[in-house]
């Protein structure tokens, strides 16, 4: 295991050490982080990255591999285009968590802001508090959980993917081209299986599903002429 101290060291140097370590270390700490941006950008590797403060902006953009342990909050587009491995945040989240992620896990112990799971093609995101509006809009792919309370026009626009919710209120809070149907005995399995990963105590039989009313592209009519071509009013 190694330690290192971040004071004084801007992004660059930051990401060009960790790119350095994770080559031959399992276990690196990292102590006062300054709420940096860019933290762990396009990191690839093996091994534990735990973080003890907050960070900023992009915090494991372009993620392949290793895990990210966040002690604090991070700040907007945590996990974008992420496409393995794992980012835990023990608080919250500013908004765009998980923006186009491809693969791996986010795990936000708090609440996370509007646009989660933003664009999303693939992977799982937890989200263990509240979200803002507009989470999972435009979904491609993948997995989003809310144990708390969403906010408005969950899920508009899907493509495909699946949210699952407890927010008894969500059927009230739904986007365009999403219904809310019951959760099956397959996903009930798959979130046991999560929460006891990641030691979340919550039961799953009172979760919804969030699925899109049409899969794939959507065919929208903008507007529907109402007189024949060349025809004068």
């Amino acid at each position: 295991m190694v330690r290192l101290d971040l004071a004084g060291m801007n992004s660059r140097e930051v990401n060009q050490k960790l790119k350095a370590l994770i080559k031959t270390e399992t276990e690196i700490e990292l102590d006062n982080p300054h709420s940096i941006h860019n933290f762990a950008t396009a990191l690839i590797g093996e091994g534990q990255i735990t973080l003890h403060g907050s960070t900023g902006f992009y915090t494991g953009g372009f993620l392949e591999g290793p895990t990210l342990v966040v002690e604090g909050n991070t700040g907007w587009y945590t996990g974008d285009n992420m496409t393995s491995g794992e980012i835990i945040v023990e608080m919250n989240t500013g908004s765009n968590a998980a923006p186009s992620m491809v693969g791996g896990t986010i795990v936000i112990k708090g609440n996370s802001g509007s646009r989660a799971g933003w664009g999303m093609k693939g992977g799982t995101l937890i989200v263990c508090g509240d979200v803002g509006r507009w989470a999972g809009k435009m979904t491609l792919g993948g997995r989003i959980v809310v144990l708390g309370s969403v906010g408005e026009g969950i899920g508009e626009s899907m493509y495909n993917g699946i949210i699952h919710v407890l927010d008894p209120a969500a059927e009230e809070k739904l986007g365009g081209n999403v219904k809310l149907v019951s959760i099956d005995d397959r996903e009930k399995s798959e979130l046991e299986a999560l929460f006891k990963k990641y030691v979340i105590e919550q039961g799953v039989d009172d979760f919804k599903s969030i699925v899109p009313k049409v899969y794939g592209r959507h065919e929208y009519v903008l507007f529907k002429p109402t007189h024949k071509q060349g025809a004068r009013t």
